[in-house]
């Protein structure tokens, strides 16, 4: 009755539960007794296709609330029939997993904003490991809902599946991971984890150039009175270059070349500082002259690199300016400082074109 194409939706709803009802009613009267073998379990198998069929329906008819429901109560038939072991028309047996219908009813829960249901089911789709492409953002949810909540038994279960199904977003889910991990921690604690972090994800350019940027950050702090300094900054310019080694941008391009930059102004204050005429005094003033040549030269093939970059932009915003003429303005010094005077007059050219644009 219940699969009348006339019937309003509510009658085949309600045919269909007490069909279902009377099925699990008998069953557990006497749980040795058969259901309806005589006819291959067509009726229970009935209701199971009549809640799908009215699932498609409604859905088709942009009835969402009813489709969800249908869905719904299809899964809970076919996980009946499958607990039970049934078997239908020509043999036919229900597998573990529905897959379509979890799938329905994931969307159909978030179209209706019950995003409670919509993660119980999406759990489902990552609980039975398939990897179809359109289950990307079940594993994606999954993941910021577990990195949310911080926990990390949840949170590292379903990124190895997303990092395992979806390699191509690999970046993505490193990045996912490198926030879990990164969450809530600061000064020392945040650069002891960035250490770990490099040797976890060796390829990962973002890790390495926040890493320097949080050295950076921690150095200009009012917590370092007293403390050693010397290795912090040195692992800020090994963590550039390695960074530029994964990828060459122009930030971390003109980050090194502006590291290199600055650290002539603090050998030239060392120079000026040297006023005695001693053999010790004059020994130490050349070494540190040749220093500031030697670390100006430094920041050439860093700025020229950033030029580069930025020379290829067809549009640029106002923080792109900024970072072209700050690289123009260091390789300006630098190839004063080393009297090229052709590389100097093309780098003056090159400035009054920027400041066109």
């Amino acid at each position: 009755m219940g699969r009348v194409e006339t019937k309003p939706v509510a009658d085949s709803k309600t045919f269909y539960l007490a069909a279902f009802d009377a099925l699990k009613k008998y069953a557990e009267m006497d749980p040795k007794a058969p259901l309806t073998v005589e006819e291959k379990n067509s009726t229970i198998f009935n209701t199971y296709y009549g809640f799908y069929d009215l699932g498609i329906k409604t859905y088709t008819n942009k009835d969402y609330t009813n489709s969800f429901e249908s869905f719904k109560n299809a899964l809970v038939i076919h996980d009946y029939i499958y607990e039970k072991n049934l078997v239908g028309y020509e043999g036919i047996r229900f597998a573990a997993h529905d897959t379509d219908i979890v799938w329905n009813l994931a969307l159909l829960a978030n179209e209706l904003k019950k995003k409670d249901e919509a993660m119980f089911y999406y759990k489902k789709i990552a609980d039975a490991d398939l990897g179809d492409e359109k289950y990307a953002s079940a594993y994606d949810d999954l993941i910021i809902k577990y990195k949310r909540e911080k926990n990390a038994e949840l949170f590292g279960k379903y990124i190895a599946s997303a990092k395992k199904h979806y390699p191509i977003d690999l970046p993505y889910w490193e990045n996912q991971e490198v926030e879990f991990a990164l969450a809530d921690l600061e000064g020392v604690a945040l650069l002891n984890k960035y250490e770990e972090l490099t040797k976890t994800f060796p390829n990962n350019y973002v890790i390495f150039y926040n890493y320097a940027v949080e050295i950076d950050k921690y150095l200009s702090g009012a917590d370092i009175k007293g403390k050693e300094l010397t290795a912090y900054k040195q692992k800020i310019e090994d963590n550039f270059k390695r960074a530029i080694t994964l990828k060459s941008t122009v930030e971390a391009n003109l980050q090194l070349a502006n590291l290199y930059y600055s650290k002539t102004y603090e050998l030239q204050e060392q120079v000026a500082k040297i006023k005695g005429t001693k053999a010790e005094e004059v020994k130490l003033k050349n070494e540190l002259n040749a220093s500031v040549k030697s670390t100006m030269a430094a920041t050439i093939p860093y700025a020229e690199e950033a030029v580069k970059l930025l020379a290829a932009y067809t549009e640029y915003t106002f923080a792109d300016k900024t970072n072209y003429k700050l690289a123009l303005e260091i390789l300006s010094h630098a190839y004063k400082m080393s009297n090229n005077a052709s590389k100097v007059a093309e780098i003056e050219k090159k400035r009054v074109e920027v400041e066109k644009l």
